[in-house]
């Protein structure tokens, strides 16, 4: 780590706790030799082009002071580059950092960094026309990307104050208003499979997995395979969706129907690409919502595939892979 650019959100960095973390770290990384600058994201969506910016100017390193949306900002303008990418803990799910197995304590996280190696990931792609765009727009991803009501949770709390206000929890209690409040709508996923066949299949429920833990999942993804790991729940009620996310959850049960009422599990395959979109002639109360690590960034229509660009991470050293 020679040049380093400390990227901050600053809505996760407010208080003098956390900034003075980010402090604390700049100091640690400056004793070690490393050239430190520290920058705010400028907007929530500026990320991307500040880092392109960075990485032109000859940064070769990138820690990002936020969560996972905010790396996954700063992602699109690092991907692809020499650049390498690290990881501070500083949101609500911090579901990277989860996978990297650090600590949730940023300090402690930075310190395991300075052995970190820098290691070649794979990386997602989706593509769809962002809501009021003509134009289709792809994007890469790290953790998952998928269409449906999980979509529906992370548009919760666009602006972030019910993720600060209330963290996790936001987002259990917003999961459970779901379920009860937010339409149940079916829609048509193709997936192409390793050999090059495809099948299509009619979801209520689909999410494409990169990684192999999201919280308390085990969505069984793979950082460093050209393939997506994709769960998704067939056509259900609330009861249905219920009982297959439980299922997920807390016990792996997958495949088929069983307990009371002939409820479904998840479905898992391993695809290299899902197209997502509405069934012809289908009525929507809703829009279908898509989203990629944890963005929403538009509606009834993607496709999700495995990306040929590549990105540096700082992988602990202790990680798996």
């Amino acid at each position: 780590m020679r040049r380093v650019m400390m990227f901050l959100n600053p809505l996760l960095i407010h208080n003098e706790k956390r900034r003075a973390q980010v402090e604390q770290i700049a100091e640690l990384l400056s004793s070690y030799g490393s050239d430190v600058h520290l920058q705010e994201t400028l907007s929530a969506h500026s990320a991307g082009q500040q880092a392109s910016e960075a990485v032109a100017a000859g940064f070769d390193t990138f820690l990002v002071c936020g969560g996972d949306g905010t790396i996954f900002q700063v992602m699109q303008g690092v991907a692809g580059s020499e650049a390498t990418l690290g990881v501070l803990p500083f949101g609500t799910g911090n579901v990277i950092a989860q996978n990297l197995k650090m600590p949730r304590n940023p300090l402690a996280a930075a310190k395991l960094l300075l052995g970190a190696q820098p290691r070649e990931v794979s990386l997602g792609q989706i593509m769809l026309n962002p809501v009021g765009h003509k134009r289709m727009r792809s994007w890469y991803f790290f953790i998952a990307a998928g269409m449906g009501v999980h979509a529906a949770l992370m548009n919760l709390a666009p602006t972030g104050q019910g993720k600060r206000r209330g963290g996790r929890l936001a987002y259990f209690v917003g999961g459970a208003r779901l379920l009860v409040d937010h339409p149940i709508q079916p829609f048509q996923i193709e997936l192409t499979h390793a050999d090059g066949s495809t099948t299509t299949e009619t979801a209520c429920e689909a999410i494409a997995a990169h990684v192999p833990e999201i919280n308390r999942w085990r969505s069984g993804g793979d950082p460093f395979a050209a393939w997506l790991r994709v769960a998704w729940v067939p056509p259900t009620g609330r009861l249905g969706l219920g009982h297959a996310s439980f299922h997920a959850l807390a016990t792996g049960k997958s495949n088929g129907y069983g307990g009371w009422g002939k409820l479904p599990f998840a479905q898992y395959v391993t695809v290299t690409r899902i197209v997502c979109r509405p069934l012809n002639g289908n009525h929507y109360r809703a829009p279908l919502l898509v989203e990629a690590d944890g963005e929403v960034l538009g509606a009834s229509y993607t496709v999700i595939a495995v990306s040929s660009t590549k990105l540096k991470i700082l992988w602990p050293n202790g990680a798996e892979h």
